[in-house]
């Protein structure tokens, strides 16, 4: 009985800093998913979800919260053990992550247009990262909305390269999957080589891509409920690209 109740008052605990069903679906909706958890994102979420926010302050709010996801995401590339001397003349055994040792073997690919705001958040703690573009679009003309791969541009030797891919909202999966077919099937990436980031997903896009590439990781900030009839992100934020380059 004590430790039925232990177990409860973690659990409450636990809650109070996440959503508990973050933590029972991060095992369900995809088997290498990451939910971050930070206290931050309560107040980062309640100003980019807010549409009386301007783009100067969404700008602002979705890059603290951006900054956070791409150091965690950058922490699930390979690391090497690395042992330095403090100031007190003592030894700390750490690693160093390959964004430090090797920037060379990282690829950022940005789905453009909303990822190149979380690719300005992964340059600016990792300047050397190599950098790739997708243009991929929804097609909003149709029920299903579509992806749209129109144009893709890699740097050379990205087969060799650890991926992480960009993008900020995951709704259907329709353009994160578009992206990985291109990245494994044409220009041979190792599926288990990618990162994917967002910063809001829902459970339907995290299904959808557990069904085709279940071996990449993927990092979100928070996984909203659901998709509406217009497949959009509920209750989500509105469209990401608009509202953080102002073209609302």
């Amino acid at each position: 009985f004590f430790s039925l109740v232990m177990l409860t008052c973690s659990l409450q605990r636990i809650a109070a800093f996440v959503p508990l069903q973050h933590i029972t679906m991060a095992t369900s909706l995809h088997p290498n998913l990451t939910v971050m958890k930070s206290r931050a994102f309560d107040t980062l979420f309640t100003k980019i979800r807010d549409v009386e926010t301007n783009s100067g302050d969404f700008v602002h709010y979705s890059k603290r919260a951006m900054r956070l996801l791409a150091e965690e995401a950058a922490a699930h590339l390979p690391t090497s053990p690395q042992a330095v001397t403090t100031p007190t003349n003592a030894i700390y055994n750490g690693h160093l992550s390959i964004l430090d040792t090797n920037p060379d073997g990282v690829c950022a690919v940005s789905i453009v247009r909303a990822g190149d705001s979380l690719l300005e958040c992964v340059r600016e703690i990792a300047p050397s990262v190599r950098v790739g573009k997708m243009w991929i679009q929804r097609n909003e003309s149709s029920a299903d909305k579509e992806a749209v791969h129109s144009c893709t541009k890699l740097p050379k030797g990205v087969k060799d390269m650890h991926v992480l891919l960009l993008d900020p909202m995951l709704a259907t999966g329709g353009s994160a999957c578009a992206a990985l077919s291109t990245l494994i099937k044409e220009y041979d990436v190792a599926e288990e080589n990618i990162v994917f980031a967002n910063v809001i997903s829902c459970p339907e896009g995290l299904e959808y891509v557990a069904q085709h590439y279940p071996r990449i990781k993927i990092v979100t900030c928070w996984i909203d409920d659901c998709l509406n009839e217009d497949k959009y992100i509920m209750p989500g934020l509105g469209d990401y690209g608009d509202r953080f380059f102002n073209t609302v």
